[in-house]
Order: structure tokens, then sequence, then C-alpha cells
């Protein structure tokens, strides 16, 4: 399944058949309605049909409106939905109880495999500061596991982002104008191609949450506040380091030459994400798709919430 990302200025979207039709000035691309699974329009002024609206709707296709940063600010879903009120209401009573066990599972994956790519990269690129920061990314995944807090957790989370970032920055990974990690509204190119990415990201695990039938709002580790995403955010520590910050990494050499992120390089960035999220990866004894794996993810989560199973992390093989 495709999910297509439209960032290009006064385009079209429309419905041709059973195709959705994208038209941008005298060229017109088409996309079979089967194999769409999220379309999200990443710039102003680009309009829908309320035809193409419609049958979105009847086939579960979910469109979203992301902000400058990238980042969701609406959605149109349809009315037909694989969640039921049982999921959310054990969503919720599972919240409302100690949800430390699972942010601790959440976190050792993060700091997992983040040095599952750094072991990766040595492989190419052999540098020292590759070598201990993957030693220190290590330390503090097992002193995750038993962190007291999510205060205390969330503190090994950050130790191993300093040292992971700070490593990539040292072996010159990132083209040169990158000096430390930044949050949204970033004009460092790396960081901004970072933030697009996790928003990127952000939009396939949306789609598997609401799949899933859970509230994306409430989550188990990031705090709850409006217009934040905590069960997304939470849900996407597994899988940033992997998909987002290698494709980064990828394009170094086409960042380099560049100040801004123009929209060649969002194409690139966005290309690499949708390649990684395609590629198959073994998955219990079976090579699934990263995005089918991301939702049987969310599924599993939903028998944790249930207390049918245990949510197992999904780790990344270097």
């Amino acid at each position: 399944m495709k999910h297509l990302v439209i960032n290009d200025y006064g385009t079209f979207l429309g419905l041709d058949g059973n195709r959705l039709a994208v038209k941008q000035d005298d060229r017109v691309q088409h996309y079979p309605l089967n194999r769409l699974c999220t379309v999200a329009i990443a710039k102003r002024g680009i309009s829908v049909s309320s035809d193409l609206i419609e049958a979105f709707s009847q086939r579960g296709i979910k469109l979203f409106f992301l902000d400058f940063r990238g980042v969701a600010h609406s959605a149109l879903v349809g009315q037909s939905q694989h969640g039921v009120v049982a999921v959310r209401a054990a969503q919720m009573a599972f919240c409302q109880q100690d949800t430390l066990p699972l942010a601790r599972q959440v976190v050792n994956a993060k700091l997992k495999n983040q040095r599952a790519v750094l072991n990766h990269l040595n492989k190419y690129h052999r540098h020292p500061a590759l070598q201990s920061a993957a030693e220190a990314l290590l330390l503090h995944a097992n002193q995750s596991s038993h962190a007291g807090t999510i205060e205390t957790l969330l503190g090994f989370e950050g130790a191993g982002a300093s040292a992971y970032f700070q490593a990539l920055r040292e072996a010159q990974l990132f083209s040169s104008t990158f000096e430390t990690r930044e949050g949204r509204g970033s004009v460092e190119i790396n960081n901004a191609m970072l933030n697009l990415g996790y928003a990127v990201l952000s939009s396939y695990l949306l789609s598997a949450i609401v799949n899933a039938g859970l509230e994306p709002y409430l989550g188990i580790m990031h705090s709850k506040r409006p217009g934040k995403m905590a069960l997304v955010l939470d849900i996407m520590e597994e899988y940033r380091a992997w998909v987002v910050d290698r494709a980064v990494i990828k394009l170094r050499q086409r960042t380099e030459a560049k100040i801004t992120l123009d929209a060649t390089l969002k194409k690139a960035l966005i290309r690499e994400i949708q390649n990684t999220c395609g590629k198959r990866y073994r998955y219990r004894r079976k090579q699934l798709r990263l995005e089918h794996i991301m939702q049987r993810q969310v599924y599993q989560l939903c028998g944790h919430f249930y207390g049918e199973n245990r949510y197992r992390p999904f780790l990344f093989k270097w």
C-alpha cells in the first residue's frame, strides 16, 4: 500500500474513475485507489475535489493535512472504522494505571535501534565515535530497563540521544552545518529534514493507530497536551533512527550544497522514507513490509492494553 505526500503549490487532487488524479500545470499522475493507504497534503494552495473525498471515505483512505512543520493538524477519516468502543476503553483504563513498565520497553527499544543504526554505519564509515556511542547506548538501554520513574527513564533516553547525535556529528555523517539536534522550527537543513521525516513517519503510525481504533492523543509516556498526538510519538520512538535518520544521512551529499529545504530535497527524503517503509524485514518467521509490521505492532499494543499479551517492540538488525 502507498502513502502519498503532496507538497507542490497549485496541485489539484481529483477523481478519475478508480484512480487518484494529481494534476499540476499540464502534468497528470494517476494512482489506483486500491493501492492507496494515506494521502498527506504538506503545502498550502492544494485543492481537493469532493468526489475524491467521498471515494477516500468509502475506501478507508485517510487524508491528512500537515502544517508548516510537517505535523498533521487535521485529518479526514471515513465513518467505517475498524475500532470499537472497547478498544479505547481498554486503552484509557490501562493509561490510568502504571504505564512505566511499557514505557521502559519503548525507550529500551529506541536506544537499541539507535545503537543498531550506529553499528550499521560503522561497517561502512569506520569512526571511533560511532563505536564509543554504540557502547554508551547499550549501557543506557540496560539502565532504562530498571528506571524507577518516567522522569528517570526520560533522562536515560536524553543521555542516549545526546551521545547518538554527537557521534553522527563527529563522524561527519550529517552535512557540515549540523551542530546539535534541534526540534520543530529549526532552519538548519539537517534538522529541518529530520523534523520533516519524523512528520512523514508519524502519518504512517497515525494511520495504523486509527485502523486499530486507538486514541492517538492518549499515550503512555509523552505528556498529554492539546494538539499533541502522544501515542503516535510514543510508538514512533522505535522507528525514528532506522527509518528517518538513515534517510537524512544517505542524502548528506545533496544536503551539503543547499541552505534551505527545497521541494526537490523534500521529495527525495520522502521517497527514501517510503522505500524503507516498503522494504521487507523479518517478522515472526515471515518477510513483511515495514509498514505492515508497524500495523501489526499497533494491533499487538491493543492486546497489551486488553491484558491478552505482552507488547514486544520491533528491533532492527544491523
